[in-house]
């Protein structure tokens, strides 16, 4: 599957989207850097420096059609499935392996190649911080690029550039880690606060003895089944009013007065047909039963019942 729809996806996708339109702007920004670098300072060797140019093309067109086509997916709600994010970072680590292998050739200077691939590598571990995988697409290549430089340098002394660079690049990637602490952190703060939400709705849409809905959410259950009528079916309200109930509880006390109140209750809900039949508590001694889709007959029955 290529494309994923938005009912389907995730947080995490939504999330890693924003890092990959990061990602492509960054792309972009040092393509042409390389690109201004290619005609403001001369190479010894014209081929390393038209390759250097053609690479840094590729990696700017690449980008350029990344970015129309996201725009694109926005435009329709669809987000980029994992699979095709993999190939994408893996062709990108691999272009700029070679941009990076054509520079050292260029320059043969460890510390602008390791510098450049650091600046490079950062924004792919922060935009791609949610999957280890597309994080591997893209370091692999790049890191497999210089190493390869290192080795095959002239110079014998090619073992503290390496652990240096090593070093570095561990650095770079375990910022990962604390951005998904962060991650972690702010998603567990989210689903508390949609906890908090969901208490407070359920204290402000239920009465608290009874258990049933109250009034309040009556009226919002009311005009929210009536808006999704679409065939314009009957609805019907059955109020109830518990007889001599003030005399009950002045005689008994409000205890046993709550106590009546809650059996009262309960045999309102067992003689209701199903969870759309709503069951509230309309005020003091007062309830009520909203019934969609019923029948008159049906209606009888559950009045006959309670």
């Amino acid at each position: 599957m290529l494309v994923i729809d938005a009912e389907n996806a995730n947080k995490e996708v939504i999330l890693t989207r924003t890092g990959c339109i990061w990602f492509l702007w960054l792309n972009v920004i040092y393509s042409l850097y390389l690109i201004v670098r290619y005609y403001v300072r001369e190479l010894s060797d014209p081929s390393l420096s038209f390759q250097s140019l053609f690479f840094s093309l590729v990696i700017l067109l690449f980008s350029g059609w990344n970015l129309l086509l996201t725009s694109q997916l926005i435009r329709h709600q669809f987000y980029l499935s994992r699979s095709v994010l993999r190939i994408f970072t893996f062709i990108y680590g691999v272009v700029w392996g070679l941009i990076l292998h054509n520079l050292f050739n260029a320059y043969a200077s460890f510390e602008f190649t390791m510098l450049l691939s650091l600046v490079i590598l950062f924004p792919a571990v922060v935009a791609f911080h949610l999957s280890k995988t597309l994080i591997a697409t893209f370091v692999a290549p790049v890191v497999v690029a210089v190493y390869i430089d290192i080795l095959r340098s002239p110079d014998v002394h090619t073992l503290f550039p390496l652990f240096s660079y090593t070093v570095a690049v561990g650095v770079v990637i375990s910022c990962r880690n604390v951005m998904m602490e962060w991650f972690r952190k702010a998603e567990a703060s989210e689903q508390q606060n949609v906890y908090l939400i969901k208490k407070l709705t359920k204290l402000a849409d239920q009465d608290p003895l009874t258990g049933l809905a109250n009034k309040r959410y009556l009226r919002e259950y009311f005009y929210a089944r009536i808006a999704k009528q679409a065939d314009h079916s009957e609805a019907y309200l059955i109020m109830i009013d518990v007889d001599h109930f003030k005399r009950f509880n002045d005689h008994y006390g409000h205890i046993k007065g709550d106590e009546c109140l809650v059996n009262v209750a309960r045999c309102i809900a067992r003689s209701v047909r199903n969870e759309s039949d709503l069951a509230v508590r309309f005020g003091g001694e007062e309830f009520a039963v909203l019934l969609f889709n019923a029948s008159r007959e049906a209606v009888i029955a559950v009045a006959g019942r309670i």
